[in-house]
């Protein structure tokens, strides 16, 4: 099959410059890529709140020994992957939320290093170690089951802790909704027709 060249031209001097400048957002699609790296920002971190996966899916709840760990901490033990710690470090997993967004592509995430196990799941696999258990004795000189902090113990004991695994469910809070699939369709359609 041969291909025959066709060329066109408008002869409405309007319309001609609307194509133009359709023609000129095409070839600079920057500024399409930054509304959808703020549209997917705001729709991450919102799950955030809502505690659910982009298919609406909810987030595996703590498990009692994580809240209760948190409740002994001083930390609100109720919420998930966000910061609870008030004011002491903790999760800073949502406000470290960013996009980039350049001529081709964005790309939304984080820097942290838990990021990915947060989204995705996975074991940690914790080595065996050795550590110091400290105790205190009671009035009868006798050592307590109870541990105590390193500055009041009377007796401290070699142990070794044996290797396990920790296993972190998958929470995914990047990924597109339908909602926003239509937005960004949307996205797409205001940026061309400004």
């Amino acid at each position: 099959m041969s291909h025959l060249p066709i060329e066109t031209a408008l002869q409405d001097p309007a319309a001609n410059q609307e194509l133009l400048l359709i023609l000129s957002r095409i070839g600079d699609p920057g500024g399409f890529y930054r509304s959808v790296g703020e549209r997917l920002l705001s729709s991450s971190k919102d799950r955030f709140r809502q505690e659910n996966a982009p298919d609406g899916t909810p987030w595996e709840p703590l498990k009692p020994a994580t809240i209760k760990a948190r409740e002994k901490a001083g930390q609100t033990p109720i919420t998930i992957l966000r910061s609870n710690s008030k004011g002491k470090s903790g999760s800073a997993l949502a406000g470290s939320l960013s996009y980039e967004a350049d001529q081709t592509e964005v790309r939304i995430g984080s820097p942290l290093p838990q990021a990915g196990i947060h989204q995705f799941g996975g074991t940690i696999k914790i080595p065996e170690r050795q550590a110091q258990i400290h105790r205190k004795k009671d009035e009868n000189g006798q050592v307590g089951r109870r541990f105590a902090k390193k500055a009041d113990a009377d007796v401290v004991t070699d142990v070794t802790i044996p290797a396990h695994q920790i296993r972190i469910p998958a929470r995914p809070y990047v990924g597109l909704t339908s909602g926003d699939e239509e937005g960004i369709l949307e996205d797409a359609h205001d940026w061309l027709s400004r």
